[in-house]
């Protein structure tokens, strides 16, 4: 049984006394969303941890009251009040133990939107933890918290439209966090002001042609001829834009592709050709490199984890 030091104040009781549930079966938590929608809100004071998990939501967690630790993809950040960390969908994470304090935690089904062309832009940001603190994004800090706190008021009182409501503030922070992510720092600078439109659109279509075809034989030559550009010219605006090389990033978006598949029962093997990866070693180093651990090893830490 959960043991919390505080009440949860009235204010934030899960509508129409929903108590949640979830299930953690191989390291995948079965998020029990509200009630007809894809949604999951609460007030937080658990002094319990979870141990290592990943779901199909995107999860974002705002301590109110004390800190908060969470390990996400092997880094561990100690969150302070007000924070704001967003867990991707299946990256593993875990909770360590709090001895005091409340926190809110979101938990959205997001899969929909990929469905959107220009989504694709926010994958480079996507592949690790992102946490916005007020010192690290003064510009978009404000926002992305305005956002999240109308989110969580909508969802305790459940105007019409709520779950609309709740999802068009979620869209104004994803773009509040890309804009600020494309239009600042960097060596995105260097590229002429006149040129970033274009060259954001036609980054925009090849992260979605890397999504669609990331499984396949990708080279550096086939998609700068993708792009319209000379290789060298390629590689260098491919780093300015995402901050990685092309190879670092195609290998990056098909290990976060395997590390959904370890929770099922296909083999290792299997799973580095459905993967993108033509041999079974090159598959082994890349994946320890982003994840540091083997994927035998990664599937150990789902499996041996005890249910919530």
């Amino acid at each position: 049984m959960n043991v919390s030091i505080e009440l949860t104040p009235e204010n934030y009781v899960q509508p129409d006394n929903w108590l949640e549930r979830t299930l953690l079966q191989d390291g995948l938590e079965q998020i029990s969303y509200a009630p007809k929608s894809h949604v999951r809100i609460w007030y937080n004071t658990q002094m319990e941890g979870y141990p290592m998990h990943h779901h199909a939501a995107l999860e974002i967690v705002i301590p109110k009251h004390r800190g908060y630790t969470v390990t996400a993809n092997q880094r561990t950040f100690a969150l302070e009040e007000g924070d704001i960390l967003f867990i991707p969908p299946h990256m593993l994470h875990e909770i360590q133990e709090p001895t005091d304090g409340s926190r809110f935690i979101y938990q959205i089904e997001i899969d929909f939107l990929n469905t959107l062309q220009d989504f694709k832009a926010l994958y480079p940001i996507s592949m690790e933890p992102y946490l916005c603190t007020a010192s690290a994004f003064p510009r978009v800090y404000p926002a992305v918290l305005d956002g999240l706190k109308r989110m969580s008021h909508i969802y305790f009182s459940r105007p019409p439209l709520w779950e609309t409501r709740i999802y068009s503030l979620l869209l104004e922070c994803i773009c509040a966090i890309g804009q600020d992510y494309y239009g600042s720092g960097g060596e995105r600078e260097n590229i002429p002001v006149e040129k970033r439109s274009e060259y954001f659109q036609r980054f925009t279509a090849l992260l979605n042609y890397i999504d669609s075809h990331y499984t396949e034989e990708l080279t550096l030559d086939q998609v700068a001829n993708q792009m319209g550009f000379s290789k060298y010219h390629f590689s260098r605006l491919f780093k300015q834009y995402v901050n990685v090389t092309f190879y670092s990033y195609l290998c990056r978006k098909r290990v976060n592709a395997a590390q959904s598949l370890l929770s099922t029962p296909m083999s290792i093997t299997d799973i580095a050709f459905r993967t993108g990866f033509n041999n079974l070693t090159t598959f082994c180093r890349c994946f320890k490199k982003y994840t540091n651990c083997s994927p035998t090893e990664y599937r150990g830490k789902l499996r041996n984890e005890n249910p919530l």
